[in-house]
């Protein structure tokens, strides 16, 4: 590797060696082709003034960068503070929302970030200027011009143009697919700070350089920001995605304003439902119901953040553990072509009084949420309540069961399957009276191994608290104490019914003294 200073004498070239046929040194010989003379040293002090302003500028710009750095932190950590659930959310009637506004605090938004990146990236263009107003720059230069301080146009009397600080050159109009027109700056290359011309005998030429490709320069961070942000406040309320791929419910439905809503007494006692699963309601009384499949939901969106919006909307609700479907213990009470899972009716809380929203299907079996979904898509009140729910001294006994299967997993069995598995025995033969034997004391063993397991799982069952099930929604998949995640029960509605909510609003107005206060 050369110890030739690069600074100094600009990067090296074969174009630019000696002639060849010069092979003496003559200092008493005449001067040919009216060749000048070259500096013999470069200045100094322009250089390291020139740096200085570099870095100056540099360091300015730096601290800008910083400044915009910490408040795009202090905005993150403010969104995540409010998925999470730190500050408090009331959740209160439906409100439209205007589209018009929205847009248009996105747009002042927008304008406030446009003149903080203005600020930001008039320290970048101001270097220049600096230099002007300092001094520091010459504008002409008699002789030939040494390679460390060549410039980007050289006349034929040796006079040199002033040229562009070296973080402003290749500084070019791009037009992007939109139609705008983006400024780009290209980045110095490291190797060569100060991109230089070499005048010679010939003609004067310049060392192609190729250019880098450019960095992303203040300009770009806060334009992208800006779009960021007017999308986030744009875009619509997130909902999981198979909701998306569904055809919206395009049959009649009473507009929001004129539906009766109901008392929550009153769908106690007339249709005398008790609790399921989260959120199900099973009649299992032999008498008449007027339910069909003997099933209806009966939902608080306080709790269930994607329930559906508004009466013939699809949604989906949470859950943590599944119970078995009644149809499998009350066959007999449903007919053969009903089931618990198909157009069940719906009640959804709004206020203190329960709204009929229509009749609704689970057309795809539950997907496990995942990590990211549980801590970006849950808040964090939900985590609570499910926390309580499944930790509460009321639960019922189903719910402890599969908590104690999914925290505390019973013992595989390792034993002998087969007397004469491995072995060439035969019936009664002494042989296959030891295996027998052996696979027997196998069983007995792993028998005793599910009485301890028992006993054991039904008291650390027991102790499971609140904080454990939080852990829990945190754990990794891969910890060796079982993570816990919720379920999606998509919800797809099917109908609605006008005659069902007919009956309803009628046998309610009967009793308008218990039901419609």
């Amino acid at each position: 590797m050369s110890d030739r200073d690069p600074v100094l004498h600009g990067p090296y070239s074969p174009q630019y060696m000696m002639n060849p046929t010069a092979n003496n040194f003559a200092p008493t010989r005449p001067r040919q082709n009216g060749t000048a003379s070259q500096v013999s040293s470069p200045s100094s002090s322009y250089l390291e003034a020139r740096v200085s302003n570099l870095e100056e500028g540099h360091a300015s710009l730096l601290e800008d960068v910083n400044g915009l750095r910490e408040l795009y932190h202090g905005l993150s950590f403010s969104v995540d503070k409010l998925k999470k659930g730190g500050w408090p959310v009331h959740v209160g009637p439906f409100q439209e929302v205007d589209a018009k506004i929205s847009h248009q605090n996105a747009v002042q938004l927008r304008a406030e970030l446009e003149s903080l990146k203005d600020e930001v990236y008039g320290s970048v263009s101001g270097s220049a200027d600096e230099q002007k107003a300092n001094g520091m720059a010459s504008s002409k230069t008699n002789g030939n011009t040494p390679p460390h301080l060549g410039a980007a146009s050289v006349t034929s009397g040796g006079t040199v143009k002033s040229s562009l600080p070296p973080h402003l050159r290749g500084k070019k109009a791009e037009s992007s697919n939109d139609g705008s027109t983006k400024e780009q700056i290209a980045a110095r290359n490291p190797q060569n700070h100060i991109t230089s011309n070499v005048q010679t005998d010939v003609a004067v030429k310049q060392i192609p350089i190729p250019a880098p490709t450019p960095p992303v320069s203040p300009k770009t961070v806060v334009q992208d920001q800006a779009l960021s942000l007017e999308r986030i406040s744009l875009n619509r309320a997130w909902k999981p995605y198979h909701l998306t791929t569904l055809d919206a419910f395009s049959g009649p439905i009473l507009p929001g304003n004129t539906i009766v809503t109901f008392h929550p007494d009153f769908l106690a006692n007339i249709l005398d439902g008790s609790s399921w699963s989260p959120g199900l309601r099973f009649v299992k009384g032999k008498g008449p119901c007027i339910l069909k499949n003997r099933t209806y939901y009966q939902l608080d969106p306080q709790n269930e953040p994607y329930l559906p919006e508004a009466p013939g909307d699809h949604g989906a609700k949470l859950t943590a553990f599944f119970n078995k479907a009644p149809e499998e213990e009350f066959a007999d009470l449903l007919d053969d072509d009903s089931n618990s899972y198909e157009n069940v009716p719906m009640f959804v809380l709004v206020g203190k009084r329960y709204m009929y929203y229509g009749n609704y299907s689970q057309t795809r079996w539950s997907d496990k949420l995942d990590y990211d979904t549980m801590t970006a898509r849950v808040p964090q009140h939900v985590k609570n309540y499910w926390a309580e729910e499944l930790t509460s001294t009321t639960r019922e006994e189903w719910v402890t069961e599969e908590l104690k299967k999914h925290f505390f997993r019973k013992p595989e069995y390792e034993g002998r399957l087969s007397a004469g598995l491995d072995h060439e025995t035969t019936i009664g033969s002494h042989t296959e009276m030891e295996l027998t034997e052996k696979m027997t004391k196998d069983v007995r063993k792993y028998v005793e191994q599910l009485r301890e397991w028992e006993r054991e799982a039904n008291m650390k069952t027991a102790m499971i608290k609140k904080q454990s099930i939080l852990k829990a929604f945190d754990a990794s998949d891969m910890d060796e104490e079982p993570a816990l995640r919720l379920w999606w029960e998509y919800l797809e509605c099917v109908d609605w019914r006008k005659d069902f909510y007919d009956l309803l609003v009628t046998l309610q107005g009967r009793n308008p003294g218990s039901y419609l206060q």
